[in-house]
């Protein structure tokens, strides 16, 4: 598969803290595709909807960092990937105006990104709590039946799971009809392909 569902990583009250952290203690940006990145402007919200902030490793969220190396190491049994580990702070994301979205991107080989090999997805809200700003990938999007939508939706959905998928796999997050969807974004970094 281009993605892997890894249900119950984390708790609803860790997500809780999670959602903390990013609001509280992390002043919230508009977002950019690749803000910082040298010669890389950030991109119109005709690409990109959202609000980011980021969290970097600290002895108090640690633990966030733990969980998530190991879901990547489960991940990358089935990848194979030469990973060094974690080269960017992590970056919580807000979908919370009605048609917040991110449009189909990937999130390596673009320049100065080339290191990132493997991406994780926190789904941090509880699904009741909004519609749209759904994560999907190319194969949900365009192969997938309506009863295999909803079956993904639902796993993707769910509180505490993490979506693993290689950088260079196309998704997009679709726009946010009501509500507010929070996730925390990773990259597992390596050499180059070869």
């Amino acid at each position: 598969m281009n993605f892997h569902i890894h249900p119950d990583v984390f708790t609803p009250r860790e997500c809780a803290e999670i959602v903390r952290l990013g609001f509280e203690q992390i002043r919230l940006e508009r977002s950019g595709t690749v803000a910082g990145v040298e010669g890389v402007e950030d991109v119109s919200a005709d690409i990109r909807e959202s609000r980011v902030a980021w969290i970097g490793e600290s002895g108090d969220d640690n633990w966030i960092h733990e969980r998530l190396a190991a879901v990547a190491e489960a991940a990358n049994d089935g990848y194979g990937f030469d990973l060094d580990g974690f080269s960017e702070d992590l970056q919580f994301t807000v979908y919370e105006s009605e048609g917040s979205h991110y449009t189909w991107h990937h999130d390596g080989f673009e320049e100065g990104l080339e290191h990132r090999k493997l991406s994780l997805v926190i789904q941090l809200s509880d699904p009741s709590g909004y519609e749209g700003a759904d994560l999907e990938f190319l194969e949900v999007a365009e192969d997938y039946d309506s009863q295999e939508r909803d079956g993904y939706l639902l796993s993707a959905r769910a509180i505490g799971s993490v979506i693993s998928f290689p950088a260079f796999e196309y998704h997009r997050v679709t726009p946010l009809i009501s509500g507010l969807r929070c996730s925390l974004v990773s990259w597992l970094s390596g050499p180059p392909f070869r």
